[in-house]
């Protein structure tokens, strides 16, 4: 079971804190806190390919949340807040990720990961591609990329998972984990 706060709380010596952000998120924030991000991969990372993949996904789990903000925007404030880190280890980064959502997008949410998991790089390829081509996007403008986007470009199935809060809210926990 993936626990945000749980992971913030006991970072092992070999880890490295990047980034991380506890507190409600706007447009303007975001913004700032990809400015910090790219600031400090720039002095952690000499990779520039993996500095570009972790920033890229990065900006994916952002937007990902920014939105769903938006199905919880008319809620107590303590449901706006979210979590973000992104933490360097000896082996890979993790961009570790937590936010309130309505309890009815859990199934659809998911669903949708767990088959974005099991499909092959190849199957995600292809279903990306037929995504693109079809250029159908929601009532909200989102074509549903976001984890396909986030997978492909980790190369790793994504770890998630879903605490019930309340008979309204639920708390879901992300994270990528990027091979360095």
């Amino acid at each position: 079971m993936l626990d945000t706060l749980s992971k913030f709380k006991n970072l092992k010596q070999s880890e490295e804190l990047v980034l991380a952000y506890h507190g409600i998120i706007t447009e303007s924030l975001t913004n700032n806190l990809l400015t910090l991000a790219e600031n400090k991969l720039a002095m952690v990372e000499y990779n520039s390919r993996i500095k570009k993949k972790v920033f890229n996904i990065l900006v994916e789990v952002l937007q990902n949340i920014y939105h769903n903000q938006e199905d919880i925007k008319n809620s107590k404030e303590p449901f706006q807040e979210i979590m973000i880190m992104v933490v360097k280890n000896p082996t890979s980064y993790e961009i570790i990720s937590g936010n309130y959502i309505n309890q009815n997008n859990i199934e659809h949410l998911k669903k949708r990961i767990k088959e974005i998991n099991q499909l092959s790089n190849d199957e995600l390829r292809a279903k990306y591609r037929s995504k693109l081509d079809e250029g159908v996007f929601s009532e909200k403008g989102r074509a549903g990329l976001g984890i396909m986007d986030m997978v492909r470009k980790s190369g790793q199935p994504l770890d998630f998972d879903f605490k019930s809060i309340n008979e309204d809210y639920a708390y879901f926990s992300l994270q990528v984990n990027i091979k360095h």
